[in-house]
């Protein structure tokens, strides 16, 4: 029998990365981006109302932050969708019953 074909061995560890304070880590990071965007905002519009060329440049540079972090905390929401929606339609496996090929739907959440 081959490695592959042995089931001890197709599962030996979990595949959950989140963690089980996920949801609270989330909040958190939604709270960052916020208190980032504010500052931003601030310090572009202060910068242009006293002048301050350096504000309005420092402005500018927190939003390349809020922007990353923006990204990534939409990443992670379409990553805990796409695994909600993975695990609904996964009641056959990962392999549709007619043709036994991967679904890319499913390769793609799961991945």
């Amino acid at each position: 029998m081959s490695d592959a074909a042995d089931p001890r061995l197709r599962m030996a560890h979990e595949h959950v990365f989140l963690g089980a304070h996920h949801d609270k880590y989330e909040r958190r990071t939604w709270g960052v981006i916020a208190l980032c965007s504010i500052m931003m905002v601030a310090e572009i519009v202060g910068g242009s109302l006293f002048g301050s060329l350096a504000l309005v440049a420092d402005g500018l540079h927190m939003s390349t932050h809020a922007s990353a972090m923006l990204i990534a905390a939409l990443a992670t929401a379409h990553r805990q969708s796409a695994l909600k929606v993975a695990l609904t339609f996964s009641v056959a496996g990962s392999k549709t019953a007619s043709s036994g090929r991967p679904r890319p739907s499913i390769a793609i959440a799961t991945g």
